[in-house]
């Protein structure tokens, strides 16, 4: 009788909520973990945007009048003011084009260094110590980051050598983040939910670009503040500082280590994780993985959506400004559309996803692939379409442009997720090693935008949508070929010393689990 209602409740253990309520779910410490993170998430990308959005405004235009003969006469009726609205925006910081790309894409120099040593001390050390030291080294050089922009009066060239400077550093110190969510998320994500919290979390960068592309047009026009732009970086800093507080509140790198958390939870994730990702990491298999066809899947796709997220978070405001002719808070207000969009689709997909997954409706091989044809193909074909929309039909760019990022939400049902199926133990390291191909694309798009949009014509940029188009397709390809859904045979967790006392240690569980 015992044997039967041990077996009964081993199998309503499996079909995720059974022995928790709604509202235990919702504030258990793996939905906190998640919460907080979509809160670091949102900062990150906040702070990561803020350039692209201050350098609109701060610097200022090299021929304002050649700009307005460029455009064609039937654009100048839906935009009001084009002239003053320019006037306004230009700063009083000479940095041309060329300059502007180093300034945007310096931070991807640092950002590339980190990520794989990210993981690593994730995995071996936690990634709660990891992300907030690199949070607390953000926060500051954010806060810097006017003053260099100011230094040496007319010296440009030097001020703009300094922010480049900081910017790197900022690279440098964030590049750690994503590897260690990872990581967190490793140790505390029950697979039937790990769509769910990983979406959630990681939909904190979609909200950082919201929150920035959305007030950054006011923070320029603030001059009460510093002059405007600067107050972006100011605030910004301050808000990364202060949650570091939280972080450490709130977030521990495993259940055990958790002091607020409740046995029946702990004992819930240890029991669903069968221990794949519960110690820390000694030894990771390099060679293992770097043969791991599933892994280079990840690998490919990634970087695929990051060269056009890369592209769109560091130069979507020029590009709104250049073909679509919106002023600086109409470039703000719209360019969050997409977005707001991209959230929207992510974390609805992503409880579709899990609910399939659970029901055995799909298989999570599958569902990854099927998320990320999804999020590549139709954005592929809808930014191609924003390229051709004739310019005094500007909205209608606005509707291809969140159609495009919408789509993309399912990214986070997809590659973001899969490190987790694959090798959970070794989640943070997947995501070390991908992000560092992928962060190339942050490295190069500002400058090659800036080369093939020198006048920013829509011809030009019609271009620059046709490579992206290109490249997401051709990672879409990759990935439905040599994507996996199940744990990879290098990332299993090796067999006990002792299997009589590994089958007593599950019995005990079992036992604690029923007594609950």
């Amino acid at each position: 009788m015992a044997s039967h209602s041990t077996q009964k409740l081993q199998e309503e253990e499996e079909d995720e909520q059974v022995t928790e309520t709604a509202w235990q779910v919702a504030t258990s410490c793996r939905w906190t973990l998640a919460y907080v993170g979509f809160i670091c998430c949102t900062i990150l990308y906040a702070l990561r945007v803020n350039m692209g959005v201050a350098i609109v405004c701060m610097v200022k235009p090299a021929n304002v009048s050649n700009a307005q003969k460029s455009i064609p006469k039937e654009c100048m009726a839906p935009v009001t003011n084009f002239t003053s609205a320019h006037q306004e925006v230009g700063g009083d910081i000479e940095w041309d084009k060329d300059l502007q790309g180093w300034v945007l894409s310096s931070f991807f120099y640092g950002y590339i260094v980190t990520q794989i040593p990210g993981g690593y001390l994730s995995g071996r050390f936690g990634g709660k110590r990891v992300l907030l030291v690199g949070y607390i080294i953000n926060g500051l050089v954010t806060i810097l980051t006017p003053l260099a922009a100011r230094y040496d009066g007319k010296n440009y060239t030097t001020s703009a050598g300094l922010v480049i400077a900081l910017r790197v550093i900022a690279g440098l110190s964030t590049g750690v983040v994503f590897p260690a969510i990872q990581s967190l998320l490793g140790h505390w994500s029950p697979p039937y939910e790990r769509s769910k919290l990983n979406v959630l979390c990681f939909s904190g960068t979609m909200a950082g670009n919201v929150l920035m592309l959305g007030v950054g047009g006011f923070f320029c026009e603030w001059e009460a503040f510093d002059g405007g732009w600067p107050s972006m970086f100011y605030v910004g800093g301050g808000i990364c500082l202060l949650f570091c507080f939280v972080w450490h509140f709130f977030i521990f790198d495993s259940p055990n280590e958790h002091p607020r958390i409740s046995e029946r939870e702990k004992l819930y994730i240890a029991k669903s994780l069968d221990g794949s990702s519960i110690q820390k990491n000694d030894n990771v298999p390099w060679l293992d993985m770097a043969k791991s066809p599933a892994l280079w899947a990840i690998i490919v796709v990634h970087f695929a959506n990051n060269f056009g997220n890369y592209t769109l978070v560091t130069k979507l405001p020029a590009f709104m400004k250049e073909v679509l002719h919106f002023d600086i808070k109409s470039n703000g207000l719209y360019s969050t559309l997409p977005y707001i969009a991209g959230f929207i689709v992510a974390n609805s997909a992503s409880h579709v996803i899990d609910i399939m997954r659970r029901k055995h409706i799909v298989t999570t091989k599958t569902a990854r692939k099927t998320a990320m044809l999804l999020a590549l193909l139709i954005p592929a074909a809808a930014l191609v379409a924003a390229g051709h929309v004739p310019c005094d039909k500007s909205y209608l760019g606005v509707m291809f442009l969140v159609i495009a990022v919408g789509f993309m939400g399912f990214n986070r049902s997809g590659y973001v997720t899969n490190a987790q199926d694959i090798a959970p133990k070794y989640a943070g390291e997947i995501y070390g090693i991908s992000n560092t191909f992928a962060t190339i694309p942050g490295m190069v798009a500002p400058n090659l935008v800036n080369a093939l949009t020198p006048t920013g014509s829509t011809a030009e940029w019609q271009m620059v949508f046709y490579i992206w188009a290109a490249i997401f397709v051709i990672g879409a390809i990759f990935y439905t070929i040599f994507a996996r859904g199940e744990v990879e045979t290098w990332a299993e967790e090796p067999p006990a010393d002792d299997p009589q006392e590994k089958e007593s240690d599950s019995e005990s569980s079992k036992e604690k689990i029923t007594e609950l």
